[in-house]
């Protein structure tokens, strides 16, 4: 539940971000800001200052902007009124180009939000764990594994990836983020295998669940065992951390895969032979199955990388840069919907962005503001699109109203407004199909 907490506060502050934006921009066009909301529902407490009230109410879930001659447009079809009544201070008295402003602000300031967690992420550095950059072929391993980009590159067990088009690879986290936002693209992969280094093109596949590129490989996972679970099997055999699992049942290992793939008859105990400061020994250890495979109470030891934090102008520019990347990132996305994506996986609803949100938080702030960035991006993205009754509707009837040099009639857009609903309430049908999916698995 906690997770839904801090995924309800995260989600909530990218919201208020978005209608401080048209807050802001609204002051500097002489619109008249009637309320000023952080959190929806019931009011709190409340302030008024100059013609603006402002509020703090019961649900933490973002906030909203009213704006003087919001209600004028109702006014006006209730009348069947050929225009909306525009009183000075009121939005639709605002000169077309100012009220474009306003509309534009909010998606912008989400766009400024994402440049500055980025940013931040960038001067203060982080600290993440993966895997070093030799890969397990997933065809050895798993039978049901489909032929795959690293069987037809012919790639083997313990091979290293050191560079991927000429960028050089250093980790395992290095090659998924690479491979994953090149589906269907001719990647140069550079190997290196006992000592000798050879070229080789990897075509990643298309994984129509997720829209990201996979070659079919794992990560090679040495069997040394960084921690033990408390009371699990493994530490009551007497296992400790800087243990090398050499054995299984008398069987060399070397890698996680090998070691699993020892398990498959499910055994229900194994003898284990482990090398500790160069004296081995075997250890009886008794073995449970759950659904991600056999449970031991071991944490194989991960390479960990530190990213160094940067100064204040370095910062800056990798925001922009990161800003930038995920943009890109997301318009390949929306194009890969339609390339025969599962769109209901494709597509997250507020449930699965929420509990996202609220998984990443407990990890740090470092996935937090990377996600809160990824996020801010796809709203600016999402609000800018020419549909009635987002931003970017309200700028395209704003520029028709520029190029007619007259408002378009109440009702022509009230039809409108409804088309755009309907596009809307569709969208968000689909996500909360998704997110069923996502709680029912």
């Amino acid at each position: 539940m906690i997770r839904y907490v801090y995924g309800v506060l995260a989600l909530g502050l990218v919201i208020l971000v978005h209608e401080i934006g048209h807050f802001v921009a609204a002051r500097l066009s002489g619109v008249t800001v009637k309320t000023f909301s952080i959190g929806m529902g019931p009011v709190l407490i409340r302030k008024r200052i100059g013609d603006t009230e402002y509020r703090i109410s019961a649900l933490p879930i973002g906030g909203y902007c009213g704006m003087k001659g919001e209600h004028a447009f109702r006014e006006a079809l209730d009348k069947n009124a050929d225009s909306i009544e525009r009183e000075p201070g009121s939005f639709y008295a605002a000169h077309p180009l100012k009220r474009i402003a306003i509309a534009l602000a909010g998606p912008f300031f989400n766009l400024a939000f994402a440049v500055l967690a980025y940013a931040l992420v960038s001067a203060l550095g982080y600290d993440y764990k993966t895997w070093e950059n030799r890969v397990v072929p997933a065809w050895i391993y798993d039978a049901q594994a489909p032929d795959s980009p690293a069987k037809a590159a012919g790639l083997l067990t313990g091979d290293r990836i050191v560079a991927l088009d000429g960028k050089k690879i250093e980790t395992y986290s290095d090659i998924q983020q690479y491979v994953s936002i090149r589906p269907e693209e001719p990647v140069a992969a550079t190997i290196e295998r006992d000592g000798r280094v050879f070229e080789a093109t990897l075509t990643p596949d298309l994984d129509k669940k997720t829209g990201s590129g996979k070659i079919g490989i794992y990560p090679f996972i040495p069997l040394i065992i960084q921690s033990l679970t408390p009371g699990s099997a493994a530490d009551t055999a007497g296992l400790r951390p800087g243990d090398r699992v050499i054995q299984v049942n008398g069987v060399s290992v070397s890698h996680y895969f090998e070691f699993e793939k020892t398990l498959d008859p499910k055994p229900a105990e194994v003898f284990l032979t482990v090398d500790r400061n160069g004296i081995q020994t075997v250890k009886k250890v008794v073995v449970l199955y759950g659904d991600t495979g056999p449970q031991v109470g071991i944490a194989w030891k991960r390479v960990e990388v530190r990213v160094p934090g940067t100064g204040p102008i370095k910062s800056v520019e990798n925001g922009v840069t990161e800003t930038a990347k995920t943009f890109a990132l997301t318009v390949k996305g929306i194009g890969l919907l339609f390339r025969g994506v599962d769109v209901t996986e494709a597509v997250s609803g507020p449930v699965r962005i929420t509990y996202m949100l609220g998984e990443v938080a407990q990890t740090g702030f470092t996935g937090l503001a990377q996600l809160l960035g990824i996020i801010c991006v796809s709203l600016f993205l999402m609000n800018l699109l020419p549909v009635p009754v987002l931003d970017g509707g309200l700028v395209l009837v704003t520029l028709i109203e520029l190029a007619r040099r007259k408002p378009l009639k109440p009702k022509t857009l009230y039809y409108a407004q409804f088309v755009g609903l309907a596009f809307i309430l569709c969208v968000f049908a689909l996500a909360l199909f998704s997110d069923f999916n996502f709680l029912t698995q």
